[in-house]
C-alpha cells in the first residue's frame, strides 16, 4: 500500500498541464500620450501668428503632464517627447512675441517722430502766413524811406559787412553772418521743408535783434530781413516754408532790453550777387543793406 502511495505522488495525474507562466499586466501610458499630443500641438501652433499665443498655455501643460508621466512611469517615452515639444513651443512663442513687440515699438516711435515733424511744419506755415500778412500790410501803409543816399555806408552800392549793427529808436539789429547753400542743413532739421525753387538754394541768415522801446513788441511788426537780387527783386523768408536750425522767432514778444537771436531762411538764386536788406520801423522806415556772402 505504501508503494502505491509513492507511485501516486511521484507522477502527476493524467491531464495535468503543469504551472502556467505568470504574465505582468501592461503598464498604463495615458499621461505620457497626453503630454506628447499636447506638446506636438503646442509646437505646431507656436509658429502661427496670433494662434501661437495658445502655446503659452499648451506648452507648460505638456511639460506638467510629461513630468507626471515620468514620475509615475506612465508612458515614459511619450512623456519625454511631451516635455521636449512643450518646452520648445514655449520658447518659440516667447521669442516671437518679443520680436513682434520690438517691431511695434519701433513703428510707434517712427510714427510719433513723423507726427512731431508734421506738427512743427504746420506751425511754421501758420507763422509764415501771419508774418506775410504783416509784411503786406506794411507795404501798403507807406513807401520805404532809405536812410542813405547812393554810395553811403549801408547802401546797396556800399553794403555793410556782417557784424555791423544798425538801429532806430526802438530796435537794434545785427547781421552776424550768412551761410549759403544750406539746403542739407534745412533738410536735416525737418524733412518736410519745401525744397528751394529751381535755380536757387537756401541761405541761413544769423540775426540778432534787441528791443529798445518802452512797452513791448514783436520783431515781426517793426523789422524785416529780406534779400534783394542784383536785378532789384526782393525775396523774403515767407515765400517758402522751411524750418531753420536754431530758427529766429519773429513772434516772440520782447520788452526793453529783450533780445532774440537765430537763423532766418531765404531761398537765393544761385550765383546772384545781391544784398541783404534790414528794414526798421513800421511807418517811417529805414533800409540798411549788408553783403550777402
Amino acid at each position: 500500500m505504501s508503494q502505491e502511495n509513492y507511485t501516486q505522488y511521484d507522477y502527476p495525474p493524467p491531464g495535468y498541464q503543469g504551472w502556467q507562466q505568470y504574465q505582468e499586466p501592461p503598464q498604463p501610458k495615458g499621461l505620457g500620450i497626453a503630454a506628447m499630443i499636447v506638446g506636438i500641438v503646442a509646437l505646431v501652433l507656436s509658429f502661427i501668428p496670433l494662434l501661437g499665443l495658445i502655446s503659452f498655455v499648451l506648452g507648460p501643460l505638456a511639460l506638467i503632464l510629461g513630468i507626471f508621466g515620468l514620475v509615475k512611469n506612465n508612458g515614459k517615452p511619450q512623456a519625454i517627447t511631451g516635455i521636449i515639444t512643450g518646452a520648445l513651443s514655449f520658447i518659440v512663442v516667447l521669442i516671437g512675441t518679443l520680436i513682434f513687440g520690438a517691431a511695434v515699438s519701433s513703428m510707434d516711435d517712427s510714427g510719433q517722430a513723423s507726427i512731431e515733424d508734421a506738427t512743427e511744419l504746420e506751425a511754421a506755415e501758420e507763422q509764415a502766413e501771419e508774418a506775410g500778412e504783416v509784411a503786406e500790410a506794411q507795404e501798403e501803409e507807406a513807401e520805404p524811406v532809405e536812410a542813405q543816399v547812393a554810395g553811403d555806408p549801408g547802401s546797396r552800392t556800399n553794403p555793410y559787412e556782417a557784424g555791423e549793427t544798425v538801429s532806430n529808436d526802438e530796435w537794434e539789429v545785427t547781421i552776424n553772418g550768412i551761410t549759403r547753400d544750406a539746403d542739407d542743413a534745412i533738410n536735416a532739421e525737418n524733412q518736410f521743408s519745401d525744397p528751394a525753387p529751381e535755380g536757387s538754394s537756401y541761405a541761413l541768415i544769423d540775426v540778432t535783434m534787441t528791443y529798445l522801446g518802452d512797452e513791448s513788441e514783436m520783431p515781426v511788426f517793426a523789422t524785416d530781413v529780406a534779400y534783394v537780387t542784383a536785378g532789384g527783386e526782393t525775396l523774403s523768408a515767407y515765400e517758402t516754408v522751411a524750418i531753420a536750425p536754431d530758427a529766429f522767432d519773429s513772434l516772440r514778444e520782447l520788452y526793453n532790453g529783450g533780445t532774440e537771436q537765430g537763423n532766418i531762411v531765404i531761398a537765393i538764386p544761385d550765383e546772384d550777387e545781391g544784398t541783404l536788406r534790414v528794414r526798421l520801423g513800421f511807418l517811417g522806415r529805414e533800409d540798411h543793406f549788408y553783403v550777402a556772402e
